[in-house]
């Protein structure tokens, strides 16, 4: 009679029933990352005040860490190109992603437009509230970000050929490497005007008697900013995870609000 009792109660059942389930939950373990990791971002540096944001948002909602890394996009594709271990790009333009393409060291299926940027005209005193203004005697430092570096200090370039100012104030322009440092210069006063993302301007908004004027933006190309995921990266699914973020309707309110144009005109009706 005992015999047959522990029989009844042998381990073998207990297997049995769990089997089943033991098979479902190893099913899913590729659906949830083992560990958290951390993704290195290079983000062009007038989108850095933004991307913290974004990180600080994404990391409250998920496991994984944000490691950015900031300068002009010129720049950073340059580190890229020489083995910079970067899972994820946020340019300030379209050309430097899809060259990264076209090299083999980005994915073209991951390429998207995340902003657009606009320009504005800071002016260290407002007694000359036109960009034609540039031209006058008071004005004779100007700062615009590296054309050859920069996407917003190529645009300002042509904005300026557009005005036909280009050559006349080319004695009184310094070029900064990136947008950043330009509204870094305007905050301590080295320059008399300058050329900035209009995302920076927070920063400047307690210089006493400045002022900004609106540019606007058919005076210049578009700044299409696109992010890509580095082809040799191997945290994909977290860069993935982390780009449906920044492209969600929470990440693009956060861009818009924090100075930008949205890629998608109808997603932006919908967000305001």
């Amino acid at each position: 009679m005992l015999t047959k009792l522990l029989k009844t109660v042998s381990i073998a059942e207990p297997a049995k029933i769990q089997k089943p389930y033991l098979v479902w939950l190893i099913g899913l373990l590729p659906l949830f990352p083992l560990q958290a990791e951390t993704i290195r971002v290079a983000v062009a540096s007038n989108f850095l005040k933004t991307a913290q944001n974004l990180s600080q948002q994404f990391e409250a909602q998920n496991q994984h860490s944000i490691q950015l890394s900031s300068g002009s996009s010129g720049k950073l594709y340059l580190q890229i190109t020489k083995g910079a271990p970067f899972d994820l790009f946020l340019s300030a333009d379209r050309q430097k992603p899809q060259q990264l393409v076209t090299d083999g060291l980005a994915e073209a299926r991951s390429i998207q437009t995340y902003a657009l940027g606009k320009l504005s005209l800071w002016l260290k005193t407002c007694e000359n509230t036109d960009i034609s203004g540039l031209n006058n005697p008071e004005i004779r430092k100007i700062a615009i970000a590296n054309p050859k570096l920069a996407p917003y200090g190529l645009a300002s370039q042509q904005l300026l050929k557009k005005y036909r100012l280009w050559r006349k104030l080319k004695d009184k322009m310094i070029f900064p490497e990136n947008i950043s440092q330009v509204a870094q210069m305007s905050k301590i006063g080295v320059v008399n005007a300058a050329l900035v993302a209009t995302a920076n301007t927070h920063t400047l908004l307690s210089n006493e008697g400045s002022c900004f004027v609106n540019i606007k933006t058919n005076d210049y190309p578009p700044i299409e900013q696109q992010l890509v995921i580095m082809t040799n990266t191997d945290k994909k699914a977290t860069a993935r995870q982390f780009v449906q973020y920044i492209m969600s309707d929470q990440g693009q309110t956060l861009i818009k609000n924090m100075g930008y144009l949205l890629p998608d005109s109808g997603k932006m009706l919908q967000i305001e």
